[in-house]
């Protein structure tokens, strides 16, 4: 922040202007003195009230390069506080310095001397001069004050808004002359769309009867054409003979409403991007409160945006709704990110989505302000990677996920099919490897038709498939193994050639406490027994008749 300086410093204008029983002569020379040492200044001065006037001729200054505009045109918007400040100061003490940012240049440091010189010369004395000197980049010359358009003006109004009066500044700020606004009224140079919003700060004034009314930011049209954005305030009085005439303040807000519009369009973008990214996305706060749900959130949680986190998860499984607010209180209180998998079936649509859920701790100043929650549907994904793409049954992983899934449901009553396609090799060996994978398509496909509503089939590579049986024991599933087994019996007509392969079947029964490994490693081995007899019926390997590895081979 820029301060304004205590006591004033040896060498200073102002320590030497202020001394007492200094006259007239006195003043001008220690002036020339201070000015020759600056030859960069500027000089200007104002009235005791602030208002800017002209520079005493009796000082002897008209030599040196003026400005009578009032500084408060030229420093940067935060510096106001400070010239004021300043001004008052010099008021009290008889002088004060400090320093400011031009509007036209704040990077450069402006040094500016207030000296109170109006017992003498009715005037407060100012003098401006760089922060530094010495160099001839760091000289303060008359264009680095080019004329800046005023930020406060003033105009008068009769009772029906004609305007009958504009200050020099309004003019600057509007660019039209005096002549060119005076008799016309205010709403002519005020924007369309502004116009109700002019109209009804104004009629305020009917209803309740006050002498200054609220301030209304309207659009006034400048005399090139463009609209400028101006606070404005109108403050009424009552003359002798009845009538009223209402002064208005005008105050330049064309920088902030800049500044705004351009954080709405940011907004408006950054809201469109949210609206249209694949993906859902959600913030909520430290207290658990929601505070964003973009669509695609909202139709994978199945609900408009809900107030808190627990909200979003309403439709849930209970089980997957805790899951996520425990990992959200983990993210919060330790900063880490988390990622889960998580099924959504929203009970309003009864689509099943599978989706990553990632959630980001969102930090301020080191400090976990809240959880940035992104939801990908990669239930496509998963198809895709859950299907074997040439026969379009269940990949290996999928199925095994799939046995352990039952297994886990009632594992006593889960049955597997191991099946093994019988002289398949010569298949590709003699009509080339696009005919085997025809064959293994049609095999799928029967292998779709031979099972149950409910049964799961899938390649585990190669010419080897699996069949999972829920809720099956060892009479039904052998009477599925036959069936499989005569289904792949009939030959395969291939650019007609009819192709036979067969299959050897082993199979094998789920009990209380066996892995999806275990079972399918059981299968393994009873299908290299059926293999053994070829062309014999499934083999069902009786639990317990022997220890099986997960290595399992031919027998020996």
């Amino acid at each position: 922040m820029v301060q304004v300086d205590g006591p004033a410093r040896n060498g200073d204008v102002a320590s030497d202007l202020t001394r007492p029983s200094l006259d007239p002569p006195e003043v001008k020379r220690i002036l020339a003195s201070w000015l020759a040492d600056h030859p960069d200044a500027l000089v200007g001065a104002a009235t005791g009230s602030g208002l800017p006037t002209s520079v005493p001729p009796e000082l002897g200054l008209s030599g040196y390069g003026q400005e009578e505009r009032s500084i408060l045109d030229l420093v940067v918007p935060d510096d106001t506080t400070t010239v004021t400040d300043a001004f008052v100061s010099a008021l009290g003490r008889g002088f004060c310095i400090t320093t400011v940012r031009l509007a036209s240049n704040p990077d450069r440091p402006v040094l500016l001397h207030y000296v109170d010189l109006r017992s003498e010369h009715g005037v407060v004395l100012r003098l401006m001069a760089p922060a530094t000197t010495g160099s001839k980049e760091r000289r303060l010359s008359s264009q680095e004050l080019a004329p800046t358009r005023p930020r406060v003006g003033f105009m008068t109004k009769d009772e029906v808004a004609t305007i009958i009066g504009v200050d020099e500044a309004t003019t600057l700020m509007l660019g039209w002359s005096a002549q060119e606004m005076i008799g016309r009224r205010s709403l002519s140079f005020i924007h369309p769309e502004d116009h109700l919003r002019a109209i009804d700060n104004w009629m305020g004034r009917r209803s309740n009867r006050a002498t200054r009314l609220g301030t209304v930011r309207l659009r006034y049209l400048c005399q090139d054409g463009t609209w400028l954005w101006l606070e404005t305030s109108n403050e009424f009085s009552e003359q002798a003979d009845g009538s009223e005439v209402v002064s208005t303040q005008l105050i330049d807000i064309s920088s902030e409403m800049a500044a705004s519009e351009a954080l709405q369009r940011s907004e408006s973008l950054l809201r469109l991007v949210t609206d249209t990214v694949p993906v859902g996305l959600f913030h909520v706060g430290t207290l658990g409160e929601v505070s964003f749900v973009n669509p695609v959130a909202q139709r994978l949680l199945g609900q408009e945006p809900a107030g808190t986190a627990s909200g979003l998860w309403a439709q849930l499984a209970p089980a997957r709704g805790c899951e996520l607010d425990a990992a959200m209180e983990r993210v919060l209180a330790e900063g880490t990110a988390l990622s889960l998998d998580i099924e959504f079936e929203p009970a309003d649509t009864g689509v099943r989505s599978s989706c990553q859920v990632s959630l980001q701790p969102v930090t301020d100043h080191g400090r976990t302000a809240g959880v940035l929650g992104c939801i990908v549907d990669v239930t496509e994904l998963r198809q895709i990677a859950d299907t074997d793409a040439l026969t379009g049954v269940q990949s290996r992983r999928a199925i095994m996920q799939a046995l352990e899934q039952e297994l886990a449901l009632g594992g006593n009553r889960v049955a597997v099919l191991y099946v093994d396609l019988d002289d398949f090799k010569p298949v590709n060996d003699q009509h080339g490897h696009g005919a085997g994978d025809r064959v293994l398509a049609g095999v799928a496909h029967r292998l779709m038709e031979a099972v149950r509503p409910g049964d799961h089939v899938g390649r585990l590579g190669g010419d080897e498939f699996l069949v999972v049986c829920p809720g099956c024991e060892a009479p039904g599933v052998m009477a599925i193994g036959r069936r499989i087994q005569a289904l792949l019996a009939a030959p395969a007509v291939i650019d007609g050639h009819r192709l036979t392969t067969g299959a050897s079947i082993g199979i094998s029964c789920g009990r209380p406490g066996v892995t999806a490994e275990e079972l399918v490693a059981e299968a393994d081995v009873a299908m290299y027994r059926a293999k053994h007899d070829k062309g014999g019926p499934p083999v069902l390997l009786p639990v317990g008749v022997e220890q099986v590895t997960t290595e399992a081979g031919p027998p020996a």
